[in-house]
């Protein structure tokens, strides 16, 4: 009876696992033809990460495709904009701290060709400390629906889909087996030869590796610098140590960072997350009902991952590039630099974002800059490869 409904009707899905507390009761529902979404473009500028074209009650948006969350969440820039009703939640906390959430009732969310049968209540929770650390989004697409579906990531065109789950055998690439823990999505890892069997997949994430303090200690991952990454809960500076080894479902994975949060994790049983820094070097066919992932190679190889050889980390605007972190062990640290300054000309060109990406982020190791600071000091700044 059920697969002869679903071969004629296709597949209609209502909301998850229970719902957190405080957390709305009822979620949207939705249809999904047997073809699946459909392929959906998306734009591989986004930090690495998987941001979408959806539609939110009519009006298109952008969506971030994300496994480190269990819900669909709407962004309150989004909900504000269109006059949304809200009512609050909680305040969890998450990366960065502690963000106030609320529900908002009333919601259609379509996706490709997976289309909202019943409107439903969504989270809403603010997004500007990510948005002001470049990555815009209106909504999350979280494992309220990834838990429930086949998805395939295809990195080598950029794009994304959904299907009804066993739709398409999971062959050929590497496996790797999935089990959800809770709200996460997790599986098991080898990191500098020590098994880790609670490491979760987030899409999320735009780090390659993730873990608590202990675990880089018992690792004994050489810290050699640090970052500072924005969450919904603001900014937090984590310590950065390349790893000699990392495993996924038997693949070796070359190359890997790794970065550690003392101020949050998700949840005492998770040993590591593995975010889009090493998921985006595969394609990905992904079945959470039944348990497996693909990574497969791609046919053209992932553009390696940005490297800072100044240890600048800031954004431009008005003529300034404003210093927000100085890092660890870095040619701007030796040079004196500090959060907080002002930079405005480097060897005599106005400071701009474009000077920043196109001159300063693609000259080699050994180049040397006269760094001009807006209140007429003056530093020389040698890059170089520091971590």
């Amino acid at each position: 009876m059920k697969a002869a409904l679903f071969a004629a009707l296709g597949l209609m899905l209502g909301a998850a696992a229970p719902a957190a507390a405080d957390a709305p009761a009822i979620e949207p529902t939705f249809w999904l033809p047997d073809a699946g979404s459909g392929w959906i473009n998306f734009d591989p500028g986004d930090g690495g990460q998987v941001v979408i074209p959806v539609v939110v009650n009519g009006q298109p948006a952008r969506a971030l495709v994300d496994t480190g969350f269990d819900q669909l969440v709407l962004s309150k820039a989004f909900a504000d904009a269109h006059h949304l009703a809200l009512t609050p939640l909680n305040k969890p906390i998450g990366f960065g701290g502690a963000s106030q959430t609320y529900a908002t009732p009333g919601i259609s969310l379509d996706i490709g060709a997976m289309r909202t049968t019943r409107p439903g209540a969504l989270v809403v929770t603010d997004f500007d400390n990510v948005r002001n650390a470049g990555l815009n989004f209106d909504a999350v697409i979280g494992l309220a629906l990834l838990a429930r579906l086949e998805w395939q990531l295809d990195e080598d065109h950029h794009r994304f889909r959904f299907l009804p789950s066993h739709a398409e055998p999971i062959v050929g690439g590497t496996p790797v087996r999935l089990g959800p823990r809770g709200s996460r999505l997790v599986t098991t890892i080898g990191v500098n030869g020590a098994p880790l069997a609670s490491a979760m997949i987030d899409l999320g994430s735009d780090d390659e590796v993730s873990v608590p303090p202990a675990v880089m200690q018992q690792a004994k991952v050489h810290v050699d610098t640090d970052l500072m990454a924005a969450g919904a809960g603001g900014a937090v500076v984590e310590p950065v140590g390349r790893l000699g080894s990392l495993t996924i479902g038997g693949l070796q994975v070359e190359g890997a960072h790794a970065t550690s949060d003392a101020g949050w994790f998700p949840g005492d049983d998770i040993k590591a997350l593995i975010g889009m820094g090493i998921l985006q070097r595969y394609d990905l066919t992904v079945d959470v009902p039944a348990g497996m992932m693909k990574l497969t190679a791609r046919t053209t190889p992932a553009i390696p991952r940005p490297k800072s050889t100044s240890g600048v980390q800031g954004a431009s605007a008005d003529g300034r590039l404003l210093i927000a972190h100085v890092m660890k062990n870095s040619p701007a640290e030796a040079a004196g630099l500090k959060a907080g300054d002002a930079i405005c000309a480097l060897d005599d060109k106005p400071m701009s974002q474009q000077l920043v990406d196109q001159h300063w982020g693609r000259a080699a190791p050994g180049t040397r800059y006269a760094v001009r600071l807006c209140d007429g000091t003056a530093r020389q700044l040698v890059l170089r490869d520091f971590y």
